[in-house]
């Protein structure tokens, strides 16, 4: 029985293309980014330049105890902006459990490394 892949990804996703590799050589910020994929060992991932320090966003959730709205797009915006934001129903246009107290999961790739953190409703997010 073979493996069922998807026709189509929601924002946010990661994937990979079939066989592991581009046409072409990928820009910055493109594609698996380092530490993802067939990579054997130290040193960077083929093909895709030196990511040293930059941070790329790989999904920002957004809400409290199951409801959550992903928020992806926004925080990559503020990110490449460099501006700090407000982790608020007001800056994401959206209220996903009203008078619940909500938190923001930004999931990220930082030096190589896959990270994750979280604020609370209200905190200032700089990255």
């Amino acid at each position: 029985m073979g493996r069922r892949y998807r026709t189509n990804t929601d924002e946010g996703d990661v994937f990979y293309f079939r066989g592991g590799g581009y046409e072409e050589e990928p820009g910055p910020g493109y594609g698996p980014g380092p530490g993802y994929g067939a990579g054997t060992g130290p040193g960077p991932e083929p093909g895709y330049g030196d990511y040293e320090g930059r941070i790329r966003i790989i999904r920002a959730m957004y809400g409290a105890r199951g409801r959550y709205v992903d928020v992806t797009r926004i925080v990559r915006d503020f990110v490449m902006s460099g501006e700090p934001f407000s982790a608020s129903n007001e800056t994401f246009r959206i209220d996903p459990y009203k008078g619940e107290t909500k938190h923001l999961r930004i999931t990220y790739a930082q030096d190589r490394e896959r990270r994750e953190s979280r604020w609370d409703e209200g905190d200032l997010v700089g990255f």
